[in-house]
């Protein structure tokens, strides 16, 4: 019995770090933005369907390139060059095979989400280059939390078919929203491991997104309710900031951070329901 184990647990099919992203929080910043995209859409049809599955598939490809392109600059075990590989290959059929769906269902303006993806998963893969923290960087992070906040109007084009004005300020939104989010844990994390941090700065990113976001609602341009997310955001990060605040359970800790990120992006779906 403890043989047949030790065999499942070596067999590379079952490695975890060739498919699972390692920013655990990433999955909120993901499918958040999209259920808010769905829901101000007001509608659920194959496009959507196929949009989630299709950013699901760009989302989980992000790891396997990262260890292929490390195994081939002896940076990882040589062993886990051909899985990545298989991996890639069949999340990238995946995407393709949802794309092609896509434009059948006459969906080619998401063609315009291709370029920003592609430029950030260039940008990541040149990260990967100096290893674990050129990944982990706080510039990367953001990049990524903004990226990942493409698949609200993504989920807009895909419900309705072509662009109907709302979905970049959405995106502003959304990638406001997880990029604050990034901040924030990334402040909590450094207090639990007694590591130094710019306080002041991250409370300053809190306050310049909430004005933007509040001045961009009273020039109409986003939802004038959708700045209260961000005004919690705020008042959080003054008391993050304002004394050391370790992690007690970093998993209860994840799950809380990924409630605060279901209820931002339901209020602002809920806000351009409002007006």
């Amino acid at each position: 019995m403890h043989s047949k184990s030790k065999r499942q647990n070596n067999n590379p099919l079952f490695r975890k770090h060739l498919i699972m992203p390692t920013e655990h929080g990433s999955w909120s910043w993901l499918l958040v933005p999209f259920a808010a995209g769905a829901g101000v859409s007001g509608q659920w049809n194959l496009a959507l369907f196929l949009t989630l599955v299709a950013g699901l598939a760009v989302f989980f490809m992000r790891q396997p390139a990262t260890v292929w392109l490390r195994v081939q600059r002896g940076k990882a075990r040589k062993s886990d060059g051909p899985l990545a590989a298989a991996w890639i290959s069949l999340l990238g059929l995946i995407a393709a095979l949802c794309l092609a769906g896509l434009l059948v269902l006459g969906r080619a303006a998401l063609l315009w989400m291709l370029v920003p993806l592609a430029v950030v998963f260039g940008m990541y893969l040149a990260a990967s280059r100096s290893g674990r923290s050129g990944l982990r960087s706080l510039w990367m992070e953001l990049v990524g939390a903004s990226a990942l906040a493409l698949m609200a109007p993504a989920a807009l084009i895909a419900a309705a078919g072509n662009f109907s004005g709302d979905e970049w300020p959405l995106w502003g939104l959304l990638a406001a929203q997880n990029a604050l989010g990034a901040l924030y844990v990334r402040l909590r994390i450094y207090d639990t491991h007694g590591n130094s941090i710019n306080r002041p700065m991250i409370v300053f990113a809190h306050a310049v997104l909430l004005v933007i976001v509040a001045a961009a609602g009273t020039m109409t341009i986003v939802p004038q309710t959708a700045y209260l997310p961000f005004l919690f955001f705020m008042l959080r990060a003054i008391w993050a900031a304002s004394a050391v605040r370790p992690v007690a359970n970093v998993k209860r800790f994840g799950f809380g951070e990924m409630g605060v990120e279901i209820l931002g992006g339901a209020w602002i779906a809920v806000s351009y329901g409002i007006g």
